[in-house]
């Protein structure tokens, strides 16, 4: 009888150590296998926002289109799973870079500044917080994407190394370089020469004749595109949904009253840095080819800088500066 009675307590505390081993296995190991899997997705989407973030912003500097937008969800939040909802979070900043990336200055003939502008860039950066897989964040800054370790490391997300990427940016046919720099425009200027005589009636005939004018110029258009942070709308942190914004706006300076006659480009500091000199020198060299008695370069300043000879014939000097805000939301 002693022995009928304990074998059914030994049945049921094998059960309840069965089922205690069950959950603690379900609970350690499984749980946060599916966790981390779901976070490995969530990660993959932020990357996916960055790389398309990236491409919608080159797009818009390049297309030089007024009142563009475009706008990317951003998952700053993730790792939730059926049977654990808890997620995790995210942060998502806009910093403008300390440094420009170039300056661009318009002189008359007394050397009196008509305009200019600093070029500036932003950085947008994603920062994990409470991952369940690893601490991997990314930025954006110069054209690139970085993928960040626990805040510290960076490693160029599609390229090699650092190296790769500045030959990227160095190279002139590349798409981004176009948005920070300045791009020259000419339509050439033409002569009508018209000549008079009469025909059998006695009646004044005029025959005219449309002749351009080799290497001269009668207009340049001066595009700069300067990229900004949003002052207002610069940081968000949850553990949903953000959305970055792009706005396009692009703002004419025309100098027809005071006629410009020195461009002026210096290149500022960043992996850009030769990449913009070299779009922007390009453009005017192109220009110089073009229209040689109107754009000549000048070697004898320290600044690379061309002279637009408003002596020879007039030179109409636009000015489109495309203004880019990022905003985060």
């Amino acid at each position: 009888m002693k022995d009928d009675g304990v074998a059914p307590v030994i049945a049921v505390m094998l059960i309840l150590a069965v089922a205690v081993t069950f959950l603690a296995v379900f609970n350690g190991i499984y749980i946060p296998s599916l966790k981390q899997s779901a976070e490995i997705d969530h990660i993959q989407n932020v990357e996916a926002a960055f790389l398309k973030f990236s491409s919608d912003i080159t797009y818009a500097a390049s297309s030089r289109q007024d009142h563009l937008f475009f706008s990317e969800p951003v998952q700053l939040g993730g790792g939730n799973v059926v049977f654990n909802t808890l997620r995790s979070g995210g942060s998502l900043s806009l910093q403008t870079e300390e440094t420009p990336v170039y300056n661009l200055t318009l002189y008359d003939a007394t050397g009196t500044v008509l305009a200019g502008m600093n070029g500036t860039m932003v950085n947008v950066t994603y920062e994990p917080q409470g991952n369940f897989w690893q601490d991997q964040g990314y930025r954006w800054q110069y054209g690139y994407v970085n993928v960040t370790k626990y805040q510290s490391r960076e490693t160029p997300l599609g390229y090699t190394n650092m190296t790769e990427v500045i030959n990227v940016l160095a190279d002139t046919s590349s798409a981004f370089p176009a948005t920070v720099t300045t791009d020259a425009v000419q339509n050439i200027s033409a002569q009508v020469n018209c000549t008079s005589s009469k025909d059998g009636e006695g009646n004044l005939v005029y025959t005219c004749n449309y002749q351009p004018l080799s290497g001269i110029c009668s207009r340049i258009d001066l595009f700069a595109v300067n990229v900004t942070a949003s002052p207002d709308h610069s940081f968000m942190s949850s553990n949903g949904f953000a959305t970055l914004g792009i706005t396009s706006t692009v703002r004419q300076i025309n100098t027809t009253d005071v006629p410009v006659s020195v461009v002026s480009f210096g290149a500022g500091e960043g992996p850009l840095k030769n990449a913009a000199f070299d779009r922007w020198n390009q453009s005017f060299s192109d220009a110089a080819r073009t229209c040689p008695n109107t754009v000549q370069f000048d070697p004898s300043e320290n600044l690379p800088q061309y002279r637009i000879r408003q002596d020879i014939s007039p030179v109409n000097v636009t000015l489109n500066v495309v203004s880019i805000e990022i905003s985060v939301n």
